[in-house]
């Protein structure tokens, strides 16, 4: 993000106790510290565990902020509106950001945009304390977002949320495996990063890990801990083997299920496995079809 208009990408970084600091580009590549930003004569001061994020939110060609803040009274996240020049970002009061007519008030917020259903507008995803990340799609116009409503994150149709000990969900969205489709990248309170792959270039809706509408394996819970549980469909008797892939490529178990008709529940134990994004790779009849799961411990 070239927060200066000087054709560099530069950082800015929240921070425990509530501030908001510029890291500036330089042409060698490496960041030097601008300090705090300011909202009108003093360090701009959200409370505590500030979540900003940068983009246009008025399509004015300048960069505002929306910063996501621990406590929820008067709203959790504040609309800071660029004031200066695309070289000299300058920022005063700010708005707190609504959904219908009440701050949206989840307690720390870290927000990110992103036109999710591909109508061209910019909506608004929300991780939260308690490990959910909340869908806002915008129903204003180009330069004036507006949110009524909101949706938790779904995979395989149930609510998400990180288990107890691993909440403070944070949130970033593009396309991390290249296939054209959104993806979601997680963060929580240890230190793992996790990838959802979308799985639909419609939008929101589809950020499961379900494999596609017809493919024979259905996963029963994802992320997993201690076991891999999917179902198996088909309306024959058929051979059915099932892979577990690493990110890395390398397989790393492999059950031979033997023939399987109609729906069938199957379990591994997979406690050995360290945390991270695998591939399960299912061969039923010949026909291949592949979804992701996440490990945690």
């Amino acid at each position: 993000m070239d927060f200066n208009g000087d054709g560099l990408d530069d950082l800015i970084v929240g921070e425990r106790d509530g501030y908001v600091n510029y890291f500036r580009r330089l042409a060698d590549g490496t960041l030097t510290s601008e300090g705090r930003i300011q909202a009108g004569s003093t360090d701009l001061d959200v409370g505590n565990n500030s979540a900003p994020f940068v983009f246009d939110w008025d399509n004015d060609g300048l960069l505002d902020l929306i910063v996501g803040r621990e406590s929820t009274s008067g709203g959790s996240l504040y609309l800071y509106l660029n004031q200066g020049t695309p070289g000299n970002p300058l920022f005063s009061s700010y708005t707190p950001v609504m959904k219908g007519s009440s701050p949206v008030a989840w307690p720390r917020s870290v927000p990110h945009m992103e036109d999710m259903n591909g109508d061209g507008l910019l909506d608004l995803l929300v991780g939260e304390d308690n490990g959910h990340t909340y869908y806002l799609e915008n129903s204003g116009a180009t330069g004036a977002p507006v949110f009524v409503t909101s949706a938790a994150i779904t995979v395989n149709g149930t609510p998400f949320a990180w288990p107890a000990g691993q909440t403070d969900a944070t949130v970033y969205v593009n396309d991390w495996n290249e296939d054209g489709i959104l993806d979601i990248v997680q963060g929580n309170y240890t230190k793992y990063l996790f990838v959802f792959l979308g799985n639909d270039p419609t939008g929101i809706g589809t950020h499961s890990e379900a494999p596609e509408s017809g493919t024979p394996l259905t996963l029963l819970f994802n992320p997993v801990r201690g076991s891999l549980a999917y179902r198996i469909s088909s309306v024959q008797p058929v051979p059915v083997t099932v892979s577990l892939i690493s990110m890395d490529g390398r397989m790393v178990n492999r059950w031979d299920l033997g023939t399987i008709s109609g729906v069938t529940d199957h379990t591994h134990i997979i406690s050995e496995l360290p945390t991270g994004v695998y591939s399960v790779v299912s061969s039923v009849n010949g026909n291949i079809s592949c979804c992701q799961i996440v490990i945690i411990q």
